[in-house]
């Protein structure tokens, strides 16, 4: 079974844990503008949201690591390949 990313932001707390764990893995530093997920804080609205640079790498190390659940992993069925 595959696993795909899940995306809550009304979950998320702002921590940035998956951010710098991004960061730690891709750019070797912990540094927040070398994450390919940033979080953001609407400060009207009081909620944070969650965006993906094009450049992620599609690992899910931001999921294992997100302590609120706003990023989870699910498992998902195979998709059949053309041709079967």
């Amino acid at each position: 079974m595959a696993k795909e990313l899940v995306i809550n932001p009304q979950r998320c707390i702002g921590c940035t844990t998956c951010a710098l764990t991004c960061s730690i893995t891709y750019g070797e530093d912990f540094n927040l503008n070398r994450a390919f997920v940033q979080i953001l804080k609407d400060d009207r609205k009081g909620l944070f949201s969650i965006a993906f640079s094009s450049a992620c790498k599609g690992c899910k190390k931001c999921a294992e690591v997100c302590p609120s659940g706003a990023l989870r992993t699910i498992e998902v069925a195979d998709k059949p390949k053309e041709g079967q």
